[in-house]
């Protein structure tokens, strides 16, 4: 029986440090855990020795700088005995995040390095709350071991973790046995020596050839994860988890793929990598092959083209007469190419212009419904949630814009033929308008055809419009007839959730064989992002498996953001779960992070400022921006201000902005690019699918994430879900770095509540 886990200082500093030890969807990760639960054998193991002993495994590392007849050991000992880690076995993503930030703690000790929020000290003991709340289990460490034995035998400042459980701390005094720790020590001390001698440059052919494969993974793994993108697509399969690489590798080109995963955790290059390497074995067959890769927004496909081209031969994959080829573009730039519709007969492709101009149309609309007294008639027999939503005092105008806006993408365009008898058939969205009896359906169709009748007006036609109008003539003759040479061979759909149901739809008819039931189609979804159809999924497409029967792949290691974020990213996701039921979907089951200790050196836990009114918020941001500048070394591209009030996406607002800061702006919503030399400014509307060294969220606060006034209970829930979304959204985009700031005239949002309540968010004056 193992009565305990012994790790020198040596060993701890190797695995904190070892990208691949860091998830179990890595394989050496789950080896690792493997270990921890003894079931494997002695091994030399990552620049470490794992020597299994007679009542214990101890983890002996091999690098230089552990040398006892310099100074003392340093070790810590997991008494396994009396912490009873082993409640985790079953769980191999838990035990392995139990493990490193334990090991972490201990490190920290010895170097006396501050403490993080979820490590904590009472007299000489150190605790870990190792996982994000409501979770409370927690692991204790005695830091003040006085063993005389280990003492005398050159082991210094030994750690001794006793405790693990989610229970409160009992009135009395602990009193810690070290016995198993003294074992332990001894055995150690005594086998030292024998073990670095014997492993040390003595190695099999096949060890050899493993620990130069481990030497590159090493060497990788010190550089910036941010420059992953460089580094060409054979070191770059080198770092993938075990789950990235099952989509790289995924055989079939007849079933449907699926990825689902947290913002973060490779779902984009995953499928990049993907499509290059189907490129790349087609070509080496002579066979023709052609893919068409998907993305919601024109920045979105810009970056995936962007990540395409640092591979080998890009350019000749990227020229559409190729035999092999690929094409990277938005669904709407294609549909309204093969509808034939002039682009100036659409509305602003930019995300947050098309939006306003729509919100415009229908205010027109409702303003003629109540001119033309049509409300005051159906105001008698219409149902008492649609009366409110149509009550001034009640609901503000501007969240009544904003809930048709979506009732008449998502349900009558995206799930109706739009014609009043099939909007009859469906059922009302959660988060929707509550539409219960014929009239409040028959009312709110009458604003449709208004706005419709608007769109025709302006000789305009929005998302909706282009997207049925390409579905005509992809269902029609001529499009059957010629999808046989013109169709795709294989597509891949990047953030399928930001698509409507008529959106989705599309994929259907863009193969070669019409004939088939299962679509020839990878694509990837996080729920918790689907700002569009505000995450009721359903009567979704997908879900409905209209592409067939997909094989689904479940990524959980997230790449992008430090622990800290992701798991401010988690709460949100956990606030809207708990809110919204069973209709919001949290992506953070189990997370991975895979930050190693240097990569966490950068990072720091999420801040919001809160300022007296809106001229000291923008008055600091300067001082805010100077600070990431400083702290993140990076290009001012790479760090990011996301305003969620239009004011400062104005002309004016970005002319004050730059005043303010004393820098220059990319403004995504206004179509620039990328200039490195400028900070980037947008809405949480055109942010999706990029990513940031740094994010700062401007105007973040109760009077505008969510809005609350002119709120009835039906318009607030509606609000409520969107404020979520919009934050996980723009949180999930940042790499080491968020702050978020807001106006003390509206108040702290009330989204942030759980975050600040369980730390993960820390509020400065």
């Amino acid at each position: 029986m193992i009565k305990y886990l012994l790790f020198d200082q040596s060993a701890i500093s190797t695995y904190i440090a070892d990208t691949q030890l860091q998830s179990v969807e890595y394989g050496e990760g789950r080896r690792f855990v493997q270990h921890i639960c003894g079931e494997l054998q002695s091994e030399q193991f990552h620049n470490t020795v794992v020597d299994y002993c007679s009542s214990g495994i101890q983890f002996v590392g091999l690098k230089k700088e552990q040398d006892n007849s310099q100074k003392g050991a340093r070790i810590f000992c997991i008494d396994l005995e009396q912490c009873n880690i082993m409640i985790e076995r079953e769980n191999p993503a838990r035990l392995l995040t139990l493990i490193q930030k334990t090991l972490r703690l201990a490190l920290k000790i010895w170097d006396r390095h501050p403490f993080s929020l979820s490590e904590r000290y009472y007299e000489t003991k150190s605790i870990l709350f190792p996982f994000p709340q409501p979770d409370h289990s927690r692991i204790v460490i005695e830091r003040s071991n006085t063993v005389l034995r280990l003492t005398n035998r050159g082991i210094d400042h030994p750690l001794l973790a006793y405790k693990y459980n989610a229970e409160e701390p009992s009135q009395v005094k602990d009193v810690v046995d070290t016995s198993i720790l003294r074992e332990a020590g001894e055995v150690y001390a005594s086998t030292y020596r024998l073990l670095i001698s014997k492993h040390i440059g003595i190695q099999t052919q096949d060890n050899t050839a493993r620990t130069q494969a481990l030497e590159l993974v090493e060497s990788t793994s010190l550089e910036e994860r941010s420059d992953f993108i460089y580094w060409g697509i054979d070191r770059q399969y080198q770092m993938l988890t075990d789950s990235q690489r099952a989509i790289v590798d995924y055989a079939s080109l007849d079933t449907p793929l699926r990825i689902e995963g947290a913002a973060g955790t490779g779902k984009t290059i995953s499928m990049i990598m993907r499509a290059y390497k189907l490129l790349k074995q087609k070509e080496c067959e002579g066979k023709p092959f052609k893919i068409a890769f998907f993305a919601h927004s024109e920045s979105t496909s810009v970056r995936n083209k962007e990540l395409f081209s640092y591979y080998d031969d890009y350019a000749r994959f990227l020229d559409p007469n190729s035999a092999q080829s690929i094409r990277f573009e938005t669904l709407m730039s294609f549909c309204s190419r093969f509808a034939r519709i002039a682009d100036s007969m659409l509305l602003e492709a930019d995300a947050l212009e098309s939006k306003n101009y729509q919100l415009m149309l229908i205010h027109e609309s409702v303003q003629k419904a109540i001119s033309s007294k049509r409300l005051k008639t159906y105001f008698p027999i219409i149902s008492q949630g649609v009366q409110d939503l149509f009550c001034e005092e009640k609901t503000h105008k501007q969240v009544l814009y904003n809930m048709l806006q979506h009732e008449f993408s998502v349900q009558i365009k995206g799930r109706t033929d739009c014609t009043i008898e099939s909007y009859y058939d469906i059922k009302s969205i959660e988060n929707g308008i509550p539409c219960v009896t014929k009239a409040d359906k028959e009312f709110v169709f009458s604003i449709f055809l208004d706005y419709q009748k608007g769109l025709q007006d302006y000789g305009t036609f929005d998302v909706d419009d282009v997207t049925m109008e390409a579905l005509s003539r992809l269902n029609a003759p001529i499009w059957r007839r010629e999808r046989v040479n013109e169709g795709f061979d294989y597509i891949f759909a990047d953030e399928v959730h930001l698509f409507n149901i008529n959106e989705q739809s599309v994929f259907h008819f863009l193969t070669k064989n019409p004939t088939v039931k299962e679509i020839p189609i990878c694509f990837a979804l996080d729920y918790a992002q689907a700002i569009g159809d505000q995450g009721d999924v359903s009567a979704d497409y997908i879900s409905e498996k209209a592409f067939g029967t997909p094989e689904s792949k479940n990524l959980q290691t997230v790449f992008r953001s430090s622990p800290q974020i992701a798991e401010l990213c988690a709460s949100i996701a956990a606030s809207g779960t708990l809110m919204f039921g069973t209709t919001f979907s949290n992506p953070y089951n189990n997370p991975q992070y895979c930050f190693t200790s240097s990569d966490e050196e950068k990072a720091e836990r999420p801040k919001l400022h809160m300022y007296d009114n809106d001229d000291r918020l923008i008055g600091n941001l300067g001082q805010v921006v100077g600070k990431f500048v400083k702290t993140l070394q990076c290009r001012l591209s790479d760090i990011a201000i996301i305003s969620f009030d239009e004011k400062w996406l104005s002309q004016e607002g970005v002319a004050m902005l730059e005043k303010q800061t004393g820098r220059q702006f990319n403004v995504l919503d206004q179509g620039d690019e990328r200039d490195c030399t400028k900070l980037t400014l947008a809405s949480p509307f055109s942010i999706n699918g990029l990513e940031f060294q740094g994010v700062i969220l401007i105007g973040v606060d109760e009077g505008r994430v969510p809005q609350t006034s002119g709120t009835s209970d039906i318009s607030k829930h509606f609000i409520m879900y969107s404020a979520y979304n919009m934050l996980y959204l723009a949180i999930s985009r940042a790499r080491f770095m968020v702050t978020i700031m807001g106006s003390n005239m509206n108040g702290i949002s009330s989204c942030l509540d759980h975050s600040l309540n369980a730390g993960y968010l820390e509020l400065e004056s």
